[in-house]
């Protein structure tokens, strides 16, 4: 799955300034093999349309790889220039047209970075007076202490902002503010955060608010009207529910037949999880996926003891409680930004409602999931028997079991 990360670029006060954004193989974290740069830069430059830079840098300019044959496209037409800078990547030979397509990027107001910068590149000095910033690879420097001062002196005298990238340690840092570099990038400083696919992402939270209008106002017709607009998520029900009914499995022929089999909640419940686990589809988001579609179902079941009109929003509280380790966003932003009821936001905020009660038990329990204590200590919070509490813990086990059995045959 290719996944758009951005990584700060920091000034000489230590804030950020810009961000760079490249997309990267959510398994290597490398650039994906076989991806065609051209193409790499379509995909990313779609993303940061849909979404909006604003959102992507926090307000800050972005700037976003760019191979010199790309920039005679017509695509940053779809981009703000205030909030958007290209850097020049993988150069060739300096053409007319190329000159002609920087010269009105510019003119557009975009600012223009060359990567990789060197004046024993001769092939960028062309480029050199049209640019407003050059990167240095400080990692692969080609330079003695002496030419690098040299080399960044002039760079300051045509007024060139100065980038040093790949900063991998303290002592690559203060080599470069001592050189007298502008701005600093690199692993020392902070390393690319996943971003995830953002499209997918917003689509994700979309199905999200159908579903829970649907599930609040119980209607079933429209929950099979939101699965069938997602072809992805009306094969797994339809798969789902045929493993679970094997015997009946030739009556099952249409997303409205594979409700008919389960209920509203429950029907909701899978779909709502399928839309997490469609979206992280990586191995190292793998355990978080189903610690969360976990939390979703062991809420659920304690619920059920503890106040049965609260299954549905149990459910949702434990299945987005751990956004901020799967999404990079925490679970009461989340919760505000689907709409979700006030009191899913209240529990993740403070604890002090009856979902937040719950939550706090899943977490409780979760920590030591064996410990006989902590069972016995849950169960007098709930007043039931220890039994039940035992009950329900293998219930969501058994749920968890079945969902991500579902995904996992899916994908293969």
């Amino acid at each position: 799955m290719y996944v758009l990360f951005k990584q700060p670029i920091f000034d000489r006060e230590g804030n950020i300034a810009f961000y760079e954004v490249t997309l990267k193989d959510i398994k290597t974290k490398k650039f994906p093999k076989n991806l065609d740069p051209l193409k790499a830069t379509s995909i990313t430059v779609n993303i940061m349309a849909d979404v909006g830079p604003e959102k992507i840098g926090n307000g800050k300019r972005v700037f976003v790889n760019v191979p010199s044959l790309f920039l005679e496209a017509t695509m940053f037409e779809l981009l703000p220039s205030e909030l958007v800078g290209i850097e020049l990547v993988e150069n060739r030979s300096i053409t007319d047209e190329l000159l002609k397509a920087v010269n009105e990027l510019v003119d557009r107001g975009f600012i223009f970075c060359i990567d990789d910068f060197g004046f024993e590149k001769v092939n960028y000095l062309p480029l050199l007076n049209k640019c407003h910033m050059v990167k240095i690879n400080w990692k692969d420097l080609v330079y003695s202490e002496e030419e690098l001062r040299e080399v960044l002196g002039i760079l300051k005298e045509l007024n060139k902002g100065i980038i040093a990238k790949n900063l991998e340690t303290e002592r690559d840092y203060d080599k470069a503010k001592r050189a007298g570099a502008d701005y600093f990038q690199g692993f020392y400083l902070s390393k690319p955060i996943p971003l995830r696919d953002i499209r997918s992402l917003y689509f994700m939270k979309g199905t999200v608010i159908k579903l829970y209008e649907a599930l609040k106002k119980r209607d079933m017709g429209r929950v099979a009207e939101v699965i069938e607009q997602d072809v992805g998520a009306t094969y797994r029900l339809l798969r789902f529910v045929k493993s679970l009914y094997r015997e009946r499995a030739q009556d099952i022929n249409s997303v409205e037949d594979a409700i008919s089999f389960l209920s509203l909640n429950n029907v909701a419940n899978f779909t709502l999880a399928l839309a997490i686990t469609e979206l992280f589809a990586g191995h190292e988001e793998e355990e978080i996926i189903k610690r969360s579609l976990f939390r979703a179902s062991l809420a659920e079941e304690l619920a059920k003891l503890y106040s049965p009109t609260l299954e549905e929003k149990a459910y949702i509280t434990g299945l987005f409680s751990l956004t901020d380790e799967l999404m990079g966003e925490h679970p009461q932003e989340i919760a505000k930004e689907l709409e979700l009821d006030e009191d899913i936001a209240e529990a993740y905020e403070s604890r002090y409602n009856e979902l937040g009660l719950i939550l706090s038990l899943v977490e409780l329990l979760e920590e030591d999931i064996n410990n006989e204590e902590v069972a016995t200590k849950v169960a007098k919070i709930l007043k039931v028997n220890k039994s039940k509490v035992k009950k329900a813990i293998k219930n969501a086990f058994k749920i968890t079991a079945q969902m991500t059995y579902s995904k996992k045959k899916t994908s293969s």
